[in-house]
């Protein structure tokens, strides 16, 4: 049985290799990526990448079609019996339950979320840690559930509050492994971090974190912590290895400790139409996808037919909320009989350019690469 030192010496996927049919007796019920919308990354804990021909049907990501990327094996929470404990740096500790939760002040918003480690296997090293997704572990979704100020405003922050932590139920099957813990400021908490109990207008899946999970807006992933079962609110960042070494951007050549750390996701784009290695009908071609950027949302996106040479915009679907991605559209007249490439890429609400190659890193996180699609015109 792997221990701690060695768990986070091999990663996720090594260990479970390694640890073999130790770990059996720990192994619950996983339900199979069986729809041809989701390409399975990764058995169990699950990783299922949705493909881009499911991502371009709609707007909304179905919970069915959303991308899974759980860090250990997902929990059975009884929602009956669980509970939600805010405690920590505040005046007023207390403990409540899903049906408490129910009856708070609900918000509905829209928020896309994006593995940090999205487009890692492509990322330009001779080898990247971690589950190697290309572009589809991303997905926009309507989620709803109370405010995260609502729940801290009742327990009354004390003056030194300065982070809110989060704990969740799933654990490593394996003793002394660290639990997946991550901690965000203060501000951000206050801001628009909301507690999710539906999804897609739905309670929320057991995949997806049910029955309760923070949503953390325009941030990557992992700081949206599934199956939450604690809020504690305390002066300094977590400590826990999830934070302090996990989720760093390590460059070549730079020092580990001094690696910033991966937060607000990146300026991106995606192209949904046409595919990779589609066979198009020449004359007017439709070109679709999505571009997100961020807290700070997407103002701008271009298409290339030429390898990048020239730009020209794309038409822009109309804002739903800065942290959630825009669909963009153009329709050209393009010569059949030819092979083709088109390129695009976007500019977030701060200036910033999605890059022709993201910078490389350690462990492939924030590739936001502008993607290039080749096709053929027929």
């Amino acid at each position: 049985m792997l221990g701690r030192r060695e768990f986070l010496r091999l990663g996720w996927t090594g260990a479970v290799a390694l640890a073999g049919s130790a770990l059996e007796p720990w192994r619950t019920q996983v339900a199979a990526a069986t729809t041809p919308d989701l390409i399975e990354r990764n058995a169990w804990p699950e990783h299922w990448e949705t493909t881009l021909e499911a991502l371009g049907r709609a707007y909304y990501t179905s919970n069915e079609r959303f991308f899974v990327r759980s860090h250990f094996p997902v929990p059975d929470v009884d929602a009956s019996r669980w509970r939600l404990d805010v405690t920590g740096l505040v005046e007023q500790p207390y403990s409540v339950t899903l049906s408490d939760l129910k009856k708070a002040p609900q918000v509905d918003a829209v928020h896309t979320l994006e593995c940090a480690g999205n487009g890692r296997g492509l990322m330009k090293l001779a080898n990247t840690a971690g589950t190697q997704w290309e572009r589809g572990a991303v997905g926009t979704a309507r989620w709803s559930g109370p405010l995260l100020s609502t729940l801290l405003h009742r327990a009354q922050l004390k003056p030194e509050a300065k982070h809110v932590w989060f704990e969740a139920a799933d654990r490593a099957p394996m003793p002394d492994v660290p639990p997946m813990l991550r901690s965000i400021p203060i501000e951000k908490a206050l801001e628009d971090t909301m507690l999710a109990l539906r999804m897609g207008g739905s309670g929320l899946p057991r995949l997806h974190g049910g029955p309760a999970r923070i949503i953390v807006p325009g941030w990557f992933g992992m700081a949206s912590i599934k199956w939450v079962t604690r809020i504690r609110v305390e002066a300094t960042p977590s400590d826990n290895h999830w934070m302090a070494k996990g989720y760093h951007y390590v460059y070549p050549g730079e020092d580990p400790a001094s690696a910033p750390p991966v937060q607000e996701m990146r300026v991106k784009s995606i192209i949904t139409w046409p595919l990779e290695g589609s066979h198009v009908p020449g004359g007017t071609v439709h070109f679709a996808g999505f571009a997100w950027g961020g807290p700070s949302g997407v103002r701008l996106a271009e298409l290339s037919l030429d390898d990048g040479k020239n730009w020209r915009p794309v038409f822009l679907d109309a804002e739903v909320s800065p942290t959630a991605w825009r669909s963009w559209s153009l329709d050209m007249p393009v010569d059949p009989y030819k092979a083709m490439s088109v390129m695009v890429r976007a500019f977030d609400g701060n200036g910033q350019q999605q890059p022709l190659e993201a910078r490389p890193n350690a462990s492939g996180y924030g590739n936001n690469s502008i993607q290039t699609v080749r096709f053929t015109l027929v």
